[in-house]
């Protein structure tokens, strides 16, 4: 027979271990500038409210390729002039524009900067079109593994 208190010191035993291999995953891990940038709310992210998404895509099968915009529509919270978005390799953006006008991009890994031409003035709503394209990599274990 099985007692309570046994349940408990087997619950808290499981649960130490968990934490100690967490803790020893954690401290061995070596952290990057792009795991920095992932999980960070950068200032070129800080700055813009996403209000909404209009994402358009075309899946070619014939060569696992895919293609399309996205309409990024967003609130200014504070004035600022480069905007970081995420886009996973091998995936690239290949054009930001904003009122017809092509933008600067820079890529830092999985971080693109766009710079914006004018005043982000606070409260008003803008847009950006991201186009983007490549072959995105296929998953080994979805959907526990990246693809």
């Amino acid at each position: 027979m099985i007692t309570r208190s046994a349940c408990y010191a087997a619950g808290v035993f499981c649960w130490l271990l968990v934490c100690s291999t967490s803790a020893f995953s954690q401290k061995n891990r070596t952290f990057t500038r792009q795991d920095t940038l992932r999980g960070s709310i950068t200032p070129e992210r800080a700055w813009w409210d996403l209000v909404h998404y209009d994402l358009r895509i075309k899946v070619n099968p014939q060569d696992s390729s895919m293609h399309g915009t996205n309409l990024v529509r967003y609130k200014v919270l504070k004035a600022q002039q480069v905007m970081q978005l995420d886009l996973q390799p091998p995936m690239r953006i290949t054009q930001v524009t904003q009122n017809g006008q092509q933008l600067a991009v820079k890529q830092d890994g999985n971080a693109w900067y766009i710079t914006l031409p004018g005043k982000q003035a606070v409260g008003a709503l803008h847009a950006v079109e991201v186009q983007f394209g490549g072959k995105p990599k296929v998953s080994r274990n979805p959907p526990w593994s990246a693809g």
